[in-house]
This record gives C-alpha cells, structure tokens and sequence, in this order.
C-alpha cells in the first residue's frame, strides 16, 4: 500500500497512488504490480508518498516511563533517540525536553498522544494499555544469498519493533505472512494478512512496517472504508473523537480534522518515514488505528 502525506506542515501534498485500495485489489504475492509507490514518480494532488529516506535514530539513549528502541531503561524525560528530546527538541511544542511517550519532562509537551506521569508504559517499557497479539511468519529462501539475509534481518527488525508498538498501544490480533520480493517497489500490506518488502532497504524500517500493517488490520482496505469518506475526510466518529483527543495535549495540532482517500487516513498514519518525529507519534498511529477500526466494525 501506499502513504500519504505530510511532506511539511505548510507545503502542499503529494500522493502516491500505487498500493491496491480494497480487501478485493492485486494478490500481494504474485508480483511487485501492487507494491507501494511512495518515493515514486506518480502522484496527485492532496496527499503524500512515504518517500523520505534516511537514517532513523532509533538507537541508544534511555527512556522516560519506557525506554529506548534499543532497551535502554531510564526515568523520568524523552523515551531514547527516536524521541527527539533534548532541550528545544524536534518535536516538542514548548520547553526542554519534554516527554514523547507518557512521563514530561521540563516544561515540554509531547508532539502526540504523551501522559503526564513518568513510567505510564511503552512500548517494552513497565506497562502496556494494549493487549495486541500480531504475529509473522517471514517467508525465506532454503539457501538465501547474501542479499537475501541481509534483507531478512532489516525485515525482521522492522517488524518486530512494529509489532512492539501494535502489541503494546492496540488489542488488536492478526497473523501475517511477510516475504522479500525484490520487484516490489517500496513495500505494502493487504487486509489477506500479506505483507511484502521488496529491494529498497530503505523501506525496511519500522515506520514502513507500522503503515503497512495498518493496512493489513482494515486501513483503507476495509469493504466498507469508502462509505467513511466525505470531501477528503473521515468521517467516522471513534476516529474523531481520538484526534481531538490527542490534539488536546498539542499547542499546535497538524490537523483538526481526520482527512482520508481511497487507501490513508493523516495525521499519524505514518504515509511518510518524516512525518515520525518521536514516539509520540507511534502511539498516536496506534491509537488513531484502533479508533478508525471502532467506526469500521472491527
């Protein structure tokens, strides 16, 4: 599947059409024909491919009321690298430092979906408000290349720090059957449980991962998802009242309204790498996908 949109905040947007938009679309494993296009070249106006490469830092640091991608534990301000804290840091709204997932720190509010009280859970931190159960199989060679392994390592990091997030901030259970199929552009995931990653590394990564499992729990793949659109929004009330919910706690919220197409929902559904500037926004992905599957019935 695809992503949308948030290349800035007051830029326009751009929008990668490629992933196959309902349960009935493309069989995900019988070629790359279906693979997600962002860092494409097609796109239209209104949203935004997936597209920004780089290198994530999700590595190191120590965590508040969690701990970092990597394990470290610590207490009382960001959650480790991927947070983005520091004085002034990337996503803070105000002060020094403040807290990305649950716990503040001076000052400082979370970009998205952060608690008040240090050590409220994480993902692998003391606690967990989820009680999700996604499981995979990752699909290999019986005599895999050099290439081959070191795509199914990625993958298998992608996943599973993925899969934490999911695990820990949804009660959501699905099995999934991941494979590496070099055709396949980016990567995407169908609502039949497959998810494929092809040859860019770049999108062996766990942003990648958590948008293309919302797809396979119903994101834009539910039979009834286009009955929830209405001029280029969702209109779906669980997913309403949880973005208010964490724009609440935002001096500057990046939406006041849940916008959608044929195949994505923004903010927080993670369609670019970019649009992840500290757990924070993890949480809120997980939190916005557990609501908009309240309005789907599932």
């Amino acid at each position: 599947m695809s992503r949308h949109p948030i290349l800035s905040l007051a830029g326009s947007m751009l929008f990668s059409a490629a992933c196959s938009s309902s349960a009935t679309g493309p069989g995900l494993d019988s070629g790359g024909t279906a693979g997600e296009d962002f860092g494409g070249t097609s796109a239209r106006a209104g949203s935004a491919q997936v597209g920004s490469a780089g290198a994530t830092s999700n590595a190191g640091g120590t965590a508040a009321g969690g701990r970092a991608s990597n394990g470290g534990t610590g207490s009382g301000g960001v959650s480790g690298a991927i947070a983005g804290g520091g004085a002034g840091g990337v996503h803070e709204s105000s002060g020094a430092g403040g807290a990305a997932l649950g716990g503040s720190a001076t000052g400082g509010a979370a970009h998205a979906g952060g608690g008040s009280s240090a050590g409220s859970g994480g993902a692998g931190g003391s606690s967990c408000p989820g009680a999700g159960h996604i499981t995979y199989t990752l699909t290999k060679s019986a005599s895999p290349t050099a290439t081959e392994q070191a795509a199914y390592d990625r993958i298998t990091i992608a996943m599973d720090k993925a899969i934490r997030y999911y695990d820990c901030y949804t009660s959501i259970t699905k099995s999934l059957k991941v494979s590496y199929v070099p055709s396949v552009e980016t990567a995407d995931g169908n609502i039949n449980g497959s998810m494929r990653f092809g040859m860019n590394t770049t999108y062996m990564d766990y942003r990648t991962a958590m948008h293309e499992i919302g797809h396979t729990v119903g994101i834009g793949q539910a039979s009834n998802w286009g009955t929830f659109l209405s001029g280029g929004l969702f209109t779906g009330t669980h997913a309403a009242a949880q973005l208010k919910a964490i724009n609440a706690k935002l001096s500057t919220p990046l939406y006041t309204e849940l916008h959608a197409d044929t195949q994505h929902f923004w903010p927080y559904g993670i369609n670019q790498q970019s649009e992840v500037k500290g757990e924070a926004d993890l949480i809120a992905h997980c939190q916005m996908v557990v609501a908009i599957r309240q309005d789907l019935g599932l």
